[in-house]
């Protein structure tokens, strides 16, 4: 069981690292996408035997899936990123805002692309990791704060595993 709970405390900072490696990547270049840039950190994970190989496209696709979702939320809302995250900006390191923001700050036919990846991924579950931002209990509504990226928890007020991002509608 420790060996679990060694493992997800290994994923968390290579989560992270995996943000910084697409983040270099993305100011280094205009000819690749996105999703070309975070394959490419999936890969040098794998090569530096940092991670192995179901580790590090797992990790791949939560970044995916939450790039994903802010960019649905930008498009479809029309708002700033900083909305979307949905708590104080103060609490969040600096760095890792703008880390978060760059990747997310691409062309509009790039957002447009992820947008549409992104309505086909719109659950979170306990067990998974996310990045920055507020998920609410499918069940009971309870918000759960993530000020860095961290593993999914069950919900703490009724014990369910499925959660998901509010729509914003205006």
């Amino acid at each position: 069981m420790s060996n679990d709970k060694d493992a997800q405390k290994k994923l968390i900072p290579a989560y992270q690292k995996m943000m910084t490696r697409v983040e270099k990547k993305q100011k280094g270049s205009t000819t690749k996408t996105l999703p070309q840039h975070i394959e490419a950190a999936v890969e040098k994970a794998v090569e530096l035997e940092e991670l192995t190989r179901e580790e590090a496209e797992r990790l791949g696709d939560y970044l995916r899936r939450d790039l994903h979702d802010a960019a649905e939320f930008i498009i479809t809302t029309e708002q700033a990123l900083a909305d979307w995250i949905r708590f104080d900006l103060e609490i969040i390191e600096e760095r890792l805002l703008e880390m978060f923001s760059l990747m997310v700050d691409q062309t509009r036919q790039e957002l447009d692309n992820l947008a549409e990846s992104a309505r086909q991924a719109t659950e979170w579950h306990s067990g998974e990791m996310t990045a920055l931002g507020t998920l609410y209990c499918e069940q009971c509504n309870k918000a759960i704060h993530f000020h860095q990226p961290d593993y999914i928890p069950v919900c703490p007020n009724c014990g369910a595993t499925r959660f998901k991002r509010p729509v914003e509608t205006e």
